[in-house]
């Protein structure tokens, strides 16, 4: 007899190595506990990687930026997409859903669909190709330049095998290794920093001329800001087991300061080694630029920050697959989205660099929708006059509102989406596939500028509010119970 996962009467526990039963059902009030300020080592952890270090090199070396406007750039970036995340986090101390469930109520039950399945494909997506690059670029490292290739391929497995093994468990586990990561990786930062200072170059300067540097200015705030913000539909998932009494300030506070606060540290001391020699690739200044032994050191900390993210990609990617219709229980769903992410990341690892960069490429561009998705969601949970009720959200039809859409939120997100698409500009490398909007191509005249999720985010919520503010009933709006 089949079963629909998100009725099933369960009273399952959150505790650390044991596997959390619990799928897409809210988390009754009697359940929950913690403070906000796990989400601080939570999303600490999911920013605290190599990724973050290169992000702020990358404004130094590919966007020709100097130091000081880096920095502007980078804090400007991991402060706005730190203010979505941790809005968003909100919502799940108060519904006590994942993201993608508490959208529910926003979208309807359909229109949830459509952020569910991206956020799922972008969740295994990220994952592969995180995998892979982090086996690729400690490969690439000098010291293991002469290592066989089959070392490539127990990497790869020890990172898939571990990064699933931890989103089986689910959040409770999730949660300890990420306190016990984060800080880790940090220290390893500091260390790194002790050993480069001498090398730094602070008065390093940009030699663009006015408009490429504006330009450069604006990419660099744009890259930054989807570092964080490609996070945005996975926030309510890890804040769910809080109380509901929790302070809506504190765990904004600590969710969006823990993401923006490491992306800045870490992208800081990224962009400071890198003004030693601008020319020269992260990963093998560091290894010229310390003692050998930490060179080492450094390396297996590329692999196991990199775990950090993957625990949460792999974890949320399972919710959204319940969500979107998957009938199988929490823990297989997260075993199955590991494999596939797994097999994924072995072909990217394996099929050269251009498939790499076209891959990246392509992930790059499903950030078009994160921007609108988000500010509907933050102005829904502000204006609306009623209360998510939590039941409804798992309801066959709960919230079915016009054909399980509701269309007063899903107009804003494709008309917010359609306006990043249209403004979007990041031109790839040569030979490799990407995206230039002929408007951006226009526009900014060949410039690498980016300002397409800004632009997203000021269409999708001035058309809410139009939207709001022709709906006399929108002041009162109760849930939609939907059919019996």
């Amino acid at each position: 007899m089949s079963m629909k996962i998100e009725q099933l009467a369960v009273d399952p526990k959150d505790e650390v190595f044991q596997v959390e039963l619990r799928g897409l059902e809210p988390v009754p009030a009697d359940r929950r506990r913690g403070r906000p300020r796990e989400l601080t080592f939570i999303w600490a952890g999911a920013l605290a990687d190599f990724f973050s270090l290169y992000a702020g090199a990358l404004l130094i070396s590919a966007a020709g930026l100097g130091f000081w406007d880096a920095s502007l750039a980078l804090l400007a970036g991991a402060a706005a997409g730190g203010a979505l995340l941790g809005l968003l986090s909100v919502t799940g101390v108060r519904s006590g859903a994942p993201q993608i469930v508490h959208s529910r109520a926003v979208f309807g039950r359909r229109g949830a669909v459509v952020g569910g399945f991206l956020t799922m494909t972008i969740g295994v997506g990220w994952f592969a190709y995180d995998c892979a690059v982090a086996v690729t670029t400690v490969r690439a490292l000098p010291i293991f330049s002469s290592t066989p290739e089959v070392v490539g391929g127990l990497l790869l497995l020890g990172m898939v095998g571990v990064s699933v093994l931890v989103a089986v468990y689910g959040h409770r586990t999730l949660s300890l290794f990420q306190h016990l990561q984060a800080p880790a990786f940090l220290v390893v930062c500091v260390a790194l920093a002790a050993l480069t200072v001498q090398h730094w170059n602070l008065t390093l300067q940009s030699r663009l001329a006015t408009g490429p540097h504006l330009a450069a200015m604006a990419l660099g705030f744009t890259l930054t800001f989807a570092l964080v913000v490609s996070w945005v539909t996975y926030a309510g998932d890890y804040s769910r087991y809080l109380p509901q009494r929790s302070s809506g300030a504190r765990v904004a506070w600590a969710a969006g300061g823990g993401t923006a606060v490491t992306l800045v540290l870490c992208g800081l001391l990224g962009a400071a080694i890198q003004t030693a020699a601008p020319g020269v690739l992260l990963p093998n200044l560091i290894v010229r630029l310390v003692p050998l032994p930490f060179a080492y050191c450094f390396a297996a900390f590329i692999l196991v920050a990199e775990l950090s993210s993957n625990y949460l990609d792999v974890y949320s990617a399972a919710l959204c697959a319940l969500a979107i219709g998957l009938r199988i229980a929490r823990w297989a769903a997260a075993l199955a989205m590991g494999l596939v992410g797994g097999a994924i990341a072995a072909l990217v690892l394996f099929a050269g660099s251009g498939f790499q960069g076209n891959y990246v490429n392509f992930l790059t561009l499903t950030y078009v929708w994160f921007p609108a998705w988000a500010v509907v969601v933050i102005l829904d949970q502000r204006f609306r006059g009623a209360k998510v009720v939590p039941a409804d959200l798992v309801r066959p039809r709960g919230y079915w509102y016009h054909g399980g859409v509701r269309w007063r939120a899903m107009a804003p997100f494709l008309a917010g989406t359609l306006a990043t698409i249209l403004f979007y500009n990041e031109p790839p490398p040569p030979g490799e596939w990407g995206f230039v909007s002929p408007l951006a191509a226009h526009l900014f005249a060949g410039q690498p500028a980016d300002i397409s999720g800004l632009v997203g985010m000021a269409v999708a919520a001035a058309v809410y509010l139009l939207l709001r503010e022709r709906d006399p009933r929108a002041r009162a709006l109760a849930p939609a119970r939907g059919r019996p």
